[in-house]
């Protein structure tokens, strides 16, 4: 099977549990890797983080980072496209409670909204 299928057949759980198992192992490109070319990322900067390239730019600082970790508390499949996540962000030891929604489609994150408490 090749990848292309791999990642299609992808639940949207598993895409979402695949973009934290790469942000907490601190590996940039399987972090992209979970995104759609055309992704958009909201409530992380001032502006919307559209594409690929945009999300490396903006996560690559953030993933040098070793005391930067992300656990998932509990999630909810809505359909078959979307998770809506109750995260703690951790760096240096300080949690940030944070409500995400993803969009996931063809096994891709096309749209990701992040609510911090």
């Amino acid at each position: 099977m090749c990848a292309l299928t791999e990642r299609s057949d992808r639940s949207a759980l598993d895409t979402v549990q695949a973009q934290l198992d790469a942000f907490n192992a601190h590996d940039l490109d399987a972090f992209v890797a979970t995104y759609a070319a055309d992704a958009v990322i909201t409530g992380v900067a001032a502006e919307p983080v559209v594409g690929t390239a945009a999300i490396r730019e903006f996560y690559e600082p953030r993933l040098q980072n070793p005391e930067l970790s992300c656990v998932i508390e509990t999630s909810v499949l809505f359909g078959s496209r979307w998770v809506v996540a109750q995260e703690q962000v951790i760096n240096a030891g300080v949690a940030t409670e944070t409500i995400a929604t993803f969009d996931v489609v063809d096994g891709l994150i096309a749209r990701a909204s992040m609510l911090k408490a």
